[in-house]
């Protein structure tokens, strides 16, 4: 388990990435593209792989977590500012930290849960080996795309 130090500040990078992409606080009944009381806009981005990723995780996990790591990277694309690399030794890292807190505001967006509940369901042994599968899944594909292209 991480030193109670790291936690803290995993706990302060996730909450300033998800006032970052503005769906802190989201509240699973409504489902349009606002925060309700909060009132700030999800990005369009976000909100269009959240939904994605919910028609995916209907099918299976496996399938969401590929949804979630196909449309992450097309985001940090677009958006490289969502990497924390002050808080990461390298940029796998960053993305690694990035995913991790994309799936909590996932899970909150999908299920209304809180951000304790969903760092559990993060954390759930499960869980972890099943995104490891899906990452090297994504990395295999990645690799198949390459070699076709070369």
């Amino acid at each position: 388990m991480a030193s109670l130090n790291k936690q803290q500040k995993r706990a302060k990078r996730a909450k300033i990435k998800a006032k970052q992409i503005n769906i802190h606080g989201r509240k699973p009944a409504a489902l349009d593209d606002d925060l309700g009381e909060i009132g700030e806009p999800i990005p369009e981005y976000t909100l269009a792989m959240f939904s994605k990723m919910r028609d995916a995780e209907a099918i299976s996990r496996n399938d969401m977590l590929l949804t979630l790591l196909s449309n992450l990277a097309e985001i940090i694309s677009d958006h490289p500012e969502l990497l924390d690399m002050e808080n990461a030794d390298n940029e796998a890292m960053a993305a690694t930290h990035l995913a991790a807190d994309m799936l909590i505001d996932y899970r909150m967006w999908a299920d209304g849960m809180d951000r304790d509940a969903a760092q559990a369901w993060l954390t759930d042994p499960q869980f972890i080996t099943d995104f490891g599968d899906a990452l090297d899944s994504y990395r295999e594909s990645l690799d198949a795309q390459v070699e076709k292209a070369e």
